[in-house]
């Protein structure tokens, strides 16, 4: 079924059978925003809100600022796959990876991390035609950079992760020790008060690792990331030089980015 199908379907639904859906969306996505939900399953926000209250106090999920987790998942732990998570936020992971790519310069050396944002920025610097070296640890992103023969790609050796197109484990944070990259553009599951998280203990070795190769490290994330922690923490963001975010980032976050002296560069979401 299509996602517009998908979605007339969840509209024509009864008021019980639409929070089912929005329970299965939470168990696959584990946390979401209100964005995200009207624009997977389009349904307006005041409904929305409405349904979430609703499963709060049926205590199936916790609200949050914004949005929902789900309360019988230890959200903390809680990983969705990698085509779950290409499902949310679209358009705002679109418009930061094409703000990532446009950022970069000719002849540098560059590192993807694994994720669906850092993915779009593939895609874009694919697209733009300038010559680079490009590392990853993703086998999606890798196959995305190798359209561009001006591109130089080089993946990191490791254990692939079941599930995913990752490279993860002790073979390929030795490798990224012997390197020294221009660039890092890299995600996170969730920040929290400044802090970076991952759900998994070998992803969040692996960021660390890639941080640590790179001269300019740039955080790529949509503000629905601006969430409650999860188990592993990764760094912090000071120890980021840009975050690169869409314009619905909460006024709170953008202060703290900048108290940090951080660069923060917002990006404008097409409608």
């Amino acid at each position: 079924m299509s996602l517009e199908a998908s979605r007339e379907s969840v509209v024509s639904l009864l008021p019980a059978q639409r929070r089912q859906h929005i329970v299965d969306f939470l168990r696959r996505h584990g946390a979401v925003t209100l964005t995200q939900l009207e624009q997977a399953l389009g349904v307006s926000v005041s409904t929305l809100r409405r349904d979430l209250d609703l499963l709060a106090a049926d205590g199936v999920i916790d609200r949050t600022h914004g949005g929902a987790l789900l309360r019988q998942q230890g959200y903390t732990a809680f990983e969705p796959d990698s085509i779950a998570s290409s499902e949310l936020s679209p358009r705002e992971k679109r418009a930061i990876g094409e703000a990532a790519a446009a950022a970069l310069q000719p002849w540098q050396s560059v590192i993807f991390d694994s994720g669906s944002t850092v993915l779009e920025a593939a895609r874009a610097a694919a697209a733009r035609g300038i010559p680079f070296t490009a590392v990853t640890n993703d086998l999606a992103i890798a196959q995305v950079l190798g359209t561009n023969s001006q591109i130089q790609v080089h993946v990191f050796g490791g254990q692939l992760r079941p599930g995913s197109q990752t490279l993860v484990g002790e073979a390929l944070i030795e490798s990224a020790r012997a390197i020294q990259a221009d660039v890092l553009l890299c995600g996170a599951h969730a920040i929290t008060e400044g802090v970076l998280t991952e759900t998994s203990a070998e992803v969040a070795a692996v960021k660390r690792a890639l941080m640590r190769a790179a001269v300019s490290r740039r955080l790529l994330v949509d503000a629905s990331k601006f969430r409650p922690r999860t188990f592993m923490q990764v760094a912090t963001l000071a120890e980021i030089d840009e975050v690169i975010c869409d314009d619905a980032l909460p006024a709170e976050e953008a202060e703290r980015i900048r108290t940090l002296g951080r660069r923060l560069t917002l990006v404008p979401v097409p409608a």
